[in-house]
């Protein structure tokens, strides 16, 4: 099927992103129901079928061009629903970043996407998605060992896909001694290949052998996302309100915990500010941009009819009146420790307890505000 000219470059890129194979799952079809396009899926998927004259049908066999679905479908959402093809997309996106085999970058799909008038905001959710699985080292681990496996058996392996894991892996400092050490010395595919077919004869041998060597990896990054008691709570209420982002960038913030204290402060702060800007939104409030955490927690919190001077009753006033404490600490704190802003050598380096209590206090605030949200939407 052809594609409308000026989107032949973002169907390019989410080909290789693998969309065409996503559209055949599940996780896509549920992203369409979310965002009101099941309709327009189904007519493309439907013309897809007839064009494919498919006689197998009936054995359960599926021929259908995905490639031409996901075609039909770009041109009919950029057709009809042109005021919201860009966050409809950006939505796609981040949900196949985050349920895709391996992506090892978006940056020509954000420039696609910009060049077609996206935002930073509206590129948010693509920004977010790769950074968790930026952070998402048992993935990387295990596609990295899958390519090895299949360049040893007789596959072949992606060289880009094999130095941008290695590259990784080997950055991280709490992984670098669990990976192999063939993986540290042979940068290459092929270098990898040339150890490897010396190295053991059968198939079945170097499988094993290749099982064994990465099993130090897969077992410590399996270990590296470990939450906090109140994990679960928090991305459940998130999730409620379908707005991924947020609870992506609270797994951001719990996965740099123990790896990455400054990341996880600047990651915590991060995360109030997402929650209060998706409230002012929800709210239809006016806010800038641009406003430090302070104001626009006042603003979020005003909405939700938090803020002390709403109240009369001093035990209330004073209860949020501590809350409004915590999230000009958690500003102070992020500009003190975070990693947002240069530091001098001399300056103080956060703990992991500095990043726990960021963390955990973030978390507290988000799972208090999202709460009253919602509580505040089902009354009305």
């Amino acid at each position: 099927m052809d594609i409308i000219a000026k989107l032949k470059p973002l169907y390019d890129d989410l080909i290789r992103m693998q969309m065409a194979a996503f559209m055949k799952d599940n996780e896509f079809v549920r992203t369409c129901n979310e965002l009101n396009i099941t309709d327009q899926y189904t007519e493309v998927q439907n013309n897809a079928a007839k064009a494919s004259n498919d006689t197998w049908a009936w054995l359960g066999i599926d021929s259908i061009s995905y490639e031409d679905v996901l075609a039909g479908l770009l041109n009919q959402l950029y057709t009809h629903h042109s005021s919201e093809f860009i966050t409809i997309i950006c939505k796609l996106a981040a949900t196949l970043i985050l349920h895709s085999y391996y992506i090892p970058s978006v940056s020509e799909i954000r420039r696609d996407l910009q060049l077609l008038g996206a935002t930073s905001n509206q590129l948010q959710l693509i920004d977010i998605s790769w950074q968790t699985e930026e952070r998402n080292y048992h993935k990387k681990a295990r596609v990295l060992k899958d390519l090895c496996v299949s360049r040893a058996t007789g596959g072949t392996a992606e060289e880009e896909y094999y130095q941008t894991l290695r590259t990784s892996l080997s950055k991280n400092s709490l992984l670098k001694d669990k990976m192999p050490n063939f993986i540290l010395n042979n940068t290459t595919v092929y270098e990898f290949w040339q150890f490897i077919k010396y190295k053991h004869g059968s198939y079945a041998e170097r499988r094993f052998f290749l099982q064994e060597a990465f099993e130090r990896l897969l077992d410590a990054t399996l270990t590296m996302g470990d939450a906090s008691p109140h994990q679960d709570s928090i991305l459940e209420i998130a999730l409620q309100i379908n707005e991924q982002y947020i609870s992506e960038t609270w797994r951001k913030a719990l996965v740099r915990l123990k790896e990455d204290p400054e990341a996880a402060i600047t990651s915590a702060r991060s995360l109030v500010e997402l929650v209060c800007k998706h409230i002012l939104d929800e709210s239809g409030a006016e806010y800038d941009d641009a406003a430090d955490l302070p104001k626009l927690y006042k603003l979020a919190a005003s909405q939700l009819n938090l803020s002390p001077d709403q109240h009369t009753e001093q035990l209330f006033k004073q209860i949020l009146g501590g809350c409004q404490t915590v999230i000009e600490g958690l500003g102070a704190l992020r500009n003190k420790l975070g990693d947002a802003h240069g530091k001098s050598k001399l300056k103080a380096r956060p703990s992991d307890r500095h990043a726990a209590l960021a963390v955990n206090l973030s978390g507290s605030m988000c799972s208090f505000l999202l709460q009253t949200y919602l509580h505040l939407k089902k009354i009305k």
